[in-house]
């Protein structure tokens, strides 16, 4: 049995390695069990490169990928936000490297 929680900070960690290896600086919110640990209740990380900001919601499941794409989609719209919002789905490793698919909501 797969240990989703575990497989979901492992996805999240090599997203944030990613990220700082491209020179961002990240972060995460604290876990608790009183409070969600997403920001906003739907990002896992937010990198910052200079004025640069993205809110990256990270996922290792194509399922969950396209769901949580339509709920931030209108998120963003009802909000009008105008920080870019990402969603990543991890699809593994290929070609003996981490492969990625990135959209910008």
């Amino acid at each position: 049995m797969i240990n989703k929680h575990a497989k979901g900070q492992r996805t999240e960690r090599k997203a944030r390695d990613l990220l700082e290896s491209l020179g961002y600086i990240t972060d995460v919110k604290n876990w608790s069990r009183y409070q969600a640990k997403d920001f906003f209740n739907m990002f896992d990380i937010i990198a910052i490169l200079g004025s640069v900001v993205r809110l990256i919601q990270i996922k290792s499941n194509a399922s969950d990928f396209y769901k949580a794409r339509k709920e931030i989609k209108a998120w963003v719209k009802e909000k009008n936000i105008k920080v870019p919002c990402e969603i990543w789905l991890y699809e593994g490793k290929k070609d003996r490297q981490d492969k990625w698919r990135i959209e910008e909501l």
